[in-house]
């Protein structure tokens, strides 16, 4: 389950850094009340909710204390909505980080 969302995830990441899909770290389930309903990415809701998914099954088998790219990309969504970090990187770099934190290029 993690190879695959790997895959899909770091087929997403490069897009995003090269300006399409940038609404790769925006989920529904965490879109601020203020921006506007159709601001959301259904790609983003389904790699968020299996990374959640692949979470819950580390955590059942005592890894959760290990890093891990699910847990990498859902902090990742988290920062993206956070109104009050100014100094929180836009989708394209957001996704080049990522990106060059699990040894991968854009």
């Amino acid at each position: 389950m993690e190879a695959q969302f790997r895959g899909a995830l770091v087929e997403q990441l490069r897009a995003c850094a090269s300006g399409e899909c940038t609404l790769l770290f925006l989920v529904s389930s965490l879109r601020p009340v203020s921006w506007p309903p159709n601001a959301s990415s259904a790609v983003a809701d389904e790699l968020f909710g299996t990374a959640l998914e692949i979470l819950a099954l580390r955590s059942a088998h005592g890894l959760d204390g290990e890093p891990c790219l699910a847990a990498d990309y859902r902090d990742a969504c988290h920062r993206h909505v956070n109104l009050a970090d100014h100094h929180r990187p836009g989708p394209r770099r957001q996704a080049q980080q990522l990106l060059e934190r699990i040894g991968e290029h854009s």
